[in-house]
């Protein structure tokens, strides 16, 4: 599977994405999320991202229906925790990551299907 990982994402997921023989593309600083959400919806890629605002691009102006796995609050010092819940879940829910906004949280995985 293919993951545009957004700037603020730290590197440890994107080695682990990789690790698990998974194709990442890390977003050059400064990339405009509508942009990141146009070339990962060409690359019929996921995005993850620790940022807000593709939840109001994808979710609220529906200006770019494409798989998003959101980390929401999740704190430097429990990354490892997160990692792992990512990994589960592509492995458990591959099939509808592409079509799908994730907030991913700690203690809580919420999936809206956006197609």
């Amino acid at each position: 599977m293919k993951f545009w990982i957004d700037e603020n994402v730290p590197r440890p997921l994107t080695r682990a994405l990789e690790h698990a023989g998974h194709k990442t593309i890390k977003a050059p600083s400064g990339y405009d999320d509508f942009v990141i959400l146009q070339l990962a919806l060409k690359d019929n890629a996921v995005v993850i991202t620790h940022d807000q605002d593709f939840e109001r691009l994808v979710l609220i102006e529906k200006r770019i229906r494409t798989g998003v796995i959101w980390l929401h609050h999740i704190p430097i010092t429990r990354f490892e925790e997160a990692i792992a819940k990512v990994l589960r879940l592509i492995k458990t829910r591959e099939e509808i990551l592409t079509t799908s906004f994730i907030t991913l949280s700690l203690d809580q995985t919420k999936i809206a299907r956006l197609k």
